[in-house]
């Protein structure tokens, strides 16, 4: 079946001039269906003979009309996060950093709950842990993936902060201790020759920042939104850039604070790359403004990074029309110019949840027991997140379902590009809930040109 595909339409212009447009169905000869045509009763009079319409000059071999159909991905869980201890079941991580280099992929940090599940009264935990899993080929050139000891941890436990590639490793932005954010970054390597990752410090935020969302253009490294506390922090529009070019120049080598986009704060937003004309864009969306009105936030904004401009583009749409809210969703480009989002949030449930945690002062005993059974119930059958996969065009301004996620969704984590193949490394399942599994997206369609 084709993918259902959505257009932002004009359709405001059409309703404030009163105009009710309707089409009348078409014949397959061009005529108005619904009825046989009667004869005329007097013979026509002859049309006037045209001259003749030179023929158009032939599109040179190799060009025409661009037909670029949504990509098409298929799914494999590759790997299985390893229990810190080295026995029993790995618990999964949400909030992690994460990135590729070479044959190996890293992943760090992150929070779970080891002592028990949210609903039965576990507690988060905050980790420092470091994994690294090896690519390597057997004889017959099928991939084989391997767990390595990092023989390294991260400087603190952290989470919830941001990733972007860099040439030889993955630069780690921010993020939160159990009761404090951060504004250090650092990169994350491999040395292959010890067998060991290490780290390197880079300038710092601004400010303290968890919660946001990175993206990399060229060799320039984007930070958007976020929060500057931890529970509870506003939303921020922050906005900053760090041109990697500059590095070795103290003076030039810190974060730029950059003018935001027109719209809301937000914290969880959804960054990316995508292509639009032969410009490289950098994309952002959804996300979410607590306390804001909306909170849950579904506007699609565009910033080029040439002109140092930001536009509007609309709403996020899903497969039914609907303007569609999605936060802390795995987000990457497909080529030439497509944006794909795994999955995004259930903002119904996410609001009967938070609505049944606040205090209200006229509430009783047994509706404050009746409201926290409530709760548990709703987290322990908690369903999990939207899995719907959705593509947005960035050359036509269309956005496509393409598709499933193939197990629980995952939230607060990143994608990363491992030599073009996607991984989405685990994460948030659910309130409390984490996966430890490792997937991977394979892109299989293609451009096709259409004479």
């Amino acid at each position: 079946m084709p993918a259902l595909r959505f257009r932002f339409l004009p359709l405001a212009a059409l309703w404030l001039c009163g105009v009710t447009v309707l089409a009348a169905p078409v014949s397959r000869r061009g005529k108005p269906a619904g009825g046989t045509s009667k004869p005329p009763t007097t013979a026509p009079t002859p049309a006037p003979v045209a001259p003749p319409v030179p023929a158009p000059p032939q599109t040179p071999e190799g060009e025409g009309d661009q037909i670029h159909p949504p990509p098409q991905i298929d799914w494999t869980a590759i790997a299985e996060l390893p229990p810190p201890s080295g026995s029993g079941k790995a618990p999964g991580l949400a909030g992690t950093f994460a990135g590729a280099q070479g044959d190996v992929l890293m992943i760090a940090g992150g929070t779970n709950y080891p002592s028990g599940e949210l609903w039965s009264g576990g507690t988060r935990a905050w980790h420092p842990d470091v994994y690294v899993l090896q690519r390597s080929y057997s004889p017959d050139q099928k991939t084989v993936y391997e767990w390595l000891p990092a023989n390294a941890s991260l400087p603190r436990s952290l989470a919830y902060g941001a990733s972007a590639p860099l040439p030889d490793g993955v630069l780690c932005i921010g993020g939160a201790e159990k009761d404090n954010v951060m504004d250090t970054c650092f990169a994350m390597k491999w040395n292959a020759a010890e067998k060991t990752v290490e780290f390197e410090d880079y300038p710092k935020l601004p400010g303290p920042l968890a919660c946001a969302g990175a993206a990399r253009i060229g060799t320039t490294i984007y930070v958007l939104g976020g929060t500057g506390r931890m529970p509870g922090g506003k939303a921020t529009n922050s906005f900053f850039a760090l041109d990697l070019t500059k590095k070795g120049d103290a003076a030039a080598f810190v974060w730029q604070t950059l003018t935001p986009w027109d719209g809301p704060a937000r914290i969880f937003p959804i960054a990316a790359s995508s292509l639009e004309n032969g410009v490289e864009s950098l994309y952002l969306c959804g996300g979410r403004d607590p306390g804001g009105d909306p909170d849950f936030l579904t506007d699609l904004h565009r910033f080029d990074p040439v002109k140092k401009e930001w536009s509007i583009l609309g709403d996020i749409v899903d497969p039914r029309g609907h303007p569609s809210s999605v936060m802390a969703a795995p987000a990457f480009h497909v080529a030439p110019h497509h944006l794909v989002i795994v999955s995004g949030t259930d903002e119904e449930l996410v609001k009967m949840l938070e609505n049944n945690e606040r205090k209200i002062d006229a509430v009783g005993p047994d509706e404050d027991a009746a409201r926290k059974k409530f709760n548990q119930l709703l987290l322990e059958n908690y369903p999990g997140y939207t899995r719907t996969v959705m593509a947005y065009d960035a050359q036509a301004g269309e956005w496509s379902s393409i598709g499933h996620f193939p197990g629980p969704a995952c939230l607060t984590t990143p994608a990363v590009n491992w030599d073009g193949a996607i991984i989405i490394p685990g994460g948030e399942t659910g309130p409390g809930k984490r996966s430890a599994t490792i997937w991977q997206a394979t892109i299989r369609k293609k451009a096709a040109v259409v004479e």
